[in-house]
């Protein structure tokens, strides 16, 4: 008989420091559980661009023709979100990915998520982590089992293709744009939390462009929080715009309990378009990479530490061997015992205050590990920045040229 338990994660949360391997840091978050993933008695976890305006709610029998609602034929008057759960749903499915054995082993372990339906060639878009290592899973949908064939999976921006013999009457969710949103804008999300399969939920956008760290230290940029309920087994299913294109894939919550408090989180659709043809192709995602560790300053630890600014990315460590040791950056020389050190404990009283301090990429300002990471997760391995640093009490310009990230490692 399967073992079926709830996977759990910790997306790691630090007052202070962040841990940068692509771009800087481990973001300042609270606990966050990966949503989607059935693993034991916890949670965790090609098409162009449309801007769409806004579609209030209205009443009447519609769908959606090149952005607009017009009437459904034999469909009783319903709201906008029964309209676009209507039209999305037979192109939504359930996956399941078995682990730590065979599917009739008592050792294998399944994980539960939702994919959605991306073009003709039966094609699901899907999270990573649902995925997991798998090559092959178990796809249900529109009241039909398929073998679903894992074509890639990109575990830094939580992306994954998974490939079904897919009736060629399934029509694909239409893709639309996170520029679409604005705090406010109605949002749909569609999946199976705790395995009940097609439920709907609804809510606004809550924010635009939040930034979330990852256990190994990668940051995700651009997140769209939403205030629509999201539970285990939304990730990987799509989040929808008042036009009833897909605007997000559901990844993620922040909370202490295991459950939706209100507070979920998904990749904009414009990530996955930006790398659709890389990973449709099957081939490895490659994501740049600086190799620091540092902290926010702001006016505390400038005090604590004597700094010269109160803004920007001081420099505890660097990575041995990587592209911020090559450049000759420096991390602070006490930079063994901070790690020694618990949580709760003051950072400040470990540092000597000796540690570079990053204050701008190419040309621009850099005030923080989160900005720091955004420009560098729009650069590709190869390319030079040019990294404004602060030496003892002196300007310098350090040419860095970027890595490829380390994959299975962390910082």
């Amino acid at each position: 008989m399967r073992r079926r338990r709830w996977d759990y994660e910790d997306w790691p949360s630090e007052n202070r420091r962040w841990g940068v391997w692509l771009a800087g840091g481990t973001a300042l978050v609270a606990i966050c559980y990966i949503l989607g993933i059935w693993t034991g008695a916890a949670l965790t976890r090609g098409r162009s661009q449309t801007t769409v305006e806004y579609v209030p709610p209205q009443t009447g029998n519609t769908t959606s023709t090149s952005g607009s609602l017009t009437p459904i034929p034999g469909v009783e008057d319903t709201t906008i979100v029964t309209q676009i759960y209507n039209r999305a749903k037979n192109s939504i499915f359930t996956i399941t990915a078995v682990s730590g054995g065979k599917p009739t082993s008592s050792d294998a372990e399944e994980d539960i998520g939702t994919g959605f339906l991306i073009d003709h060639n039966g094609d699901l878009l899907t999270n990573a982590h649902v995925v997991g290592s798998a090559t092959t899973v178990q796809v249900s949908g529109d009241n039909r089992q398929f073998v679903g064939r894992v074509i890639d999976a990109d575990q830094l921006d939580d992306l994954a293709i998974v490939r079904i013999p897919a009736p060629k009457s399934l029509q694909p969710l239409p893709l639309g744009s996170v520029k679409s949103l604005q705090p406010g804008s109605l949002v749909i999300a569609i999946g199976n939390p705790f395995e009940l399969t097609s439920s709907v939920s609804s809510g606004i956008v809550s924010g635009l462009n939040r930034s979330m760290s990852e256990s190994n230290g990668h940051v995700m940029n651009g997140m769209i929080q939403t205030d629509a309920p999201l539970n285990p087994g939304n990730s990987g299913g799509p989040l929808l715009n008042a036009a009833g294109q897909v605007v997000g894939i559901n990844t993620l919550i922040e909370s202490p309990i295991e459950g939706s408090i209100g507070i979920g989180f998904a990749i904009p659709i414009d990530r996955f378009i930006q790398l659709e043809p890389e990973l449709l192709a099957g081939k490895p995602v490659a994501h740049a990479w600086l190799g620091i560790e540092g902290m926010d300053i702001d006016s505390l630890m400038q005090q604590a530490l004597n700094l010269p600014v109160s803004s920007g990315v001081y420099v505890t460590e660097v990575t041995q061997g990587g592209p911020a040791a090559k450049a000759g950056l420096r991390g602070d020389s006490n930079a063994a015992k901070l790690n020694s050190l618990s949580q709760s404990a003051n950072p400040y009283a470990a540092l000597k205050g000796n540690g570079d301090i990053i204050v701008g990429i190419d040309g621009r300002s850099v005030s923080s590990i989160e900005q720091l990471t955004q420009d560098i997760n729009q650069d590709e391995p190869g390319q030079t920045v040019v990294l404004t640093v602060l030496r003892g009490g002196k300007t310098l310009h350090v040419r860095v040229t970027l890595g490829t990230w380390p994959s299975g490692q962390n910082p």
